[in-house]
């Protein structure tokens, strides 16, 4: 349980950070990578055919890493360094969604609606 707790300790400290608006300029990098990375270390603990595995829990943490992203982008709050690193990185997520997607029998249609969303918003910082 003590890897767990750190698990979770460790992600919600780098979201906090990761939301917050007022990032402190240089880095933008640092912050985003340790969300991203905290966010796939929780959801590994509960990725398909582990001891502790948990389906909902793996998709929930991948996806919220990836909408959280997502939203980043999009919110002219955030300096404009952070959310090119947001979407020059969301690719991370989106590329683990799409290995548990293929094991499901609807996951292409999950994956086509990500990467739709994704594409739609995409024209805002090129």
């Amino acid at each position: 349980m003590h890897r767990e707790e750190n698990l979770y300790n460790a992600f919600f400290k780098a979201q906090d950070r990761f939301i917050q608006h007022h990032q402190t300029p240089g880095f933008e990098p640092e912050i985003i990578q340790e969300y991203i990375q905290s966010g796939l270390l929780l959801a590994s603990f509960y990725r398909p055919e582990t001891h502790d595995e948990n389906t909902l829990l793996y998709e929930l943490f991948l996806r919220q890493v990836f909408f959280h992203l997502l939203d980043a982008i999009q919110d002219p709050i955030y300096s404009r360094i952070f959310r090119r690193i947001c979407l020059d990185s969301i690719h991370i997520p989106l590329l683990t969604l799409k290995r548990y997607y293929r094991q499901l029998n609807d996951g292409d249609v999950k994956l086509m609606a990500l990467q739709q969303q994704l594409s739609s918003i995409q024209t805002i910082l090129d």
